[in-house]
């Protein structure tokens, strides 16, 4: 950024991070205008997302992202917690709310390795000291024991249909914690196979939160899971399992998938 480029660049951003009463500092804006940079230069080298528009990335990417805080205490956003991002892609939601919320600890996953590897350019160039980034699939990871259970929050954008996310992001999450899924469409039915699903992984499907934030107020809303226990030991299913059998489901003779 130069010395003459102000914080008003980004002003979709700073308006709709206001509506939810979070003040960017003019640091966080000009990390958040370097990511953009960075963003739309990879991309023109590396296939990374299919928005390119300087707009676009700020309202789709980077306020999109920080609607994620709808879904939780407003207290959370002042106390040092852990959070996984799954399927982070190009870092969204994670690096942005690493940004957004510097006290928060931000491990951002994702099994593409040139994504990975763009994300800690990224951590790097903006010198985010409370985010990392790591190659793997949320199924195999949430196997081992030193992943399970360790963080606060798990967020998951457009990976999956509501049953395999919760498989995917319970197992990761503290008794307490939060998994936070961004949707929009019709969602009834996925939204109640999700709530069988949750009770078997020891999570409980909250009401959908609407967001409200304009211009994002198009039908969107954040799916909301709390963990209510440990998820038994023998979730997440193994890679692949958690799409061909969907948990929670009516199979014929009314059987439930579990």
């Amino acid at each position: 950024m130069s010395a003459d480029e102000t914080p008003t660049q980004l002003p979709t951003l700073v308006e709709g991070a206001a509506h939810m009463g979070l003040a960017l500092s003019a640091g966080q804006i000009e990390r958040f205008a370097r990511f953009r940079d960075l963003l739309l230069d990879w991309n023109a080298r590396v296939n990374l997302t299919a928005i390119t528009d300087p707009r676009e990335v700020e309202l789709r990417h980077f306020l999109d992202s920080l609607t994620c805080l709808l879904a939780l205490p407003i207290g959370m956003r002042t106390r040092s917690v852990r959070l996984l991002d799954i399927g982070s892609g190009a870092g969204f939601p994670g690096l942005a709310l690493a940004i957004a919320c510097p006290q928060w600890r931000i491990t951002s996953l994702d099994s593409t390795g040139k994504k990975i590897h763009f994300q800690e350019e990224v951590i790097a160039d903006l010198g985010l000291e409370n985010a990392d980034a790591r190659i793997g699939r949320a199924e195999e990871l949430g196997r081992k024991p030193e992943w399970r259970a360790q963080f606060d929050i798990v967020t998951a954008r457009a990976v999956a249909a509501l049953p395999p996310l919760l498989e995917m992001c319970s197992p990761f999450l503290r008794v307490g914690g939060y998994a936070v899924m961004p949707k929009k469409g019709e969602l009834a039915a996925e939204m109640e196979t999700g709530a069988r699903a949750a009770t078997l992984l020891g999570a409980r499907l909250l009401p959908p939160v609407v967001v409200n934030i304009p211009p994002l107020d198009d039908g969107r809303v954040l799916l909301v899971a709390r963990q209510q226990r440990l998820t038994p030991a023998r979730f997440p299913r193994a890679a692949g399992a958690p799409l061909k059998r969907t948990l929670g489901s009516v199979e014929p003779g009314g059987r439930r998938s579990r």
